[in-house]
């Protein structure tokens, strides 16, 4: 049975050791961490953006999601955005979609509305300027410029729809049979011990395992040899 055994693991590890085994492995792995990466991007992203007062914000651009209908059609619920920061009235004209500080009843929240009148210096000598929710009625009251969080970028599309799958049920499924195809090698290789445990010698494990470090040992001053 170990001679057996011995013969079929020298079969795999020619299989293994294939180009064309190579190439899948690596395809298969590139495949699955792209989108565990970006289930992991858009998890964070939800994260952070509903932790009240901290909105992130990394070298003058700002992540926003979107939680009313004001901007509908151009900006839905759950959609995320990033803005810039800006540094004068210049950079903001009329259409720009811009985010800042609400007031009276909106204090404490972040709004993301159109220019609709363009930065000037009312009576008072202060640089203002006006808003409007595409799907409101009437405009917002005047702002001022100092109240300006940025000036949206871009938006950012299928992060939502993401999310929100990956929430369900089979979207957890999904994201745990990605996490099973990156690791199957390792899992093939348990299901195969735990079977021929018992016609397995110990000693020619530690053997085997002892051979496989000499050999990566060596690779490592073959290339540092190279280098």
């Amino acid at each position: 049975m170990f001679k057996k055994n011995k013969k079929e693991n020298s079969k795999l590890a020619k299989v293994k050791n294939s180009k064309a085994y190579r190439t899948f492995s690596t395809v298969k792995n590139t495949i699955a961490w792209f989108f565990v990466v970006i289930i992991a991007i858009a998890m964070v992203i939800f994260v952070i953006t509903r932790i009240n007062g901290n909105t992130p914000s990394v070298f003058g651009y700002t992540i926003f999601r979107v939680s009313s209908g004001s901007m509908e059609p151009e900006l839905m619920i759950g959609d995320i955005i990033i803005d810039e920061s800006v540094d004068s009235p210049d950079e903001i004209s009329v259409g720009d979609n811009i985010s800042f500080d609400g007031k009276g009843d909106l204090s404490g929240k972040i709004i993301t509305h159109k220019v609709i009148v363009a930065p000037h210096e009312d009576e008072r000598g202060k640089i203002v300027l006006q808003t409007k929710g595409i799907a409101n009625p009437i405009p917002d009251d005047p702002i001022e410029f100092s109240d300006i969080r940025g000036k949206q970028l871009y938006k950012v599309p299928y992060v939502d729809k993401i999310y929100n799958f990956f929430l369900s049920q089979y979207g957890l499924i999904v994201f745990l049979l990605l996490i099973i195809l990156i690791f199957l090698d390792e899992i093939v290789n348990l299901i195969r011990i735990i079977i021929h445990r018992n016609d397995v010698d110990i000693d020619e494990i530690i053997r085997k395992i002892k051979e496989e470090e000499n050999e990566k040992q060596g690779e490592q001053i073959q290339d540092n040899d190279d280098d």
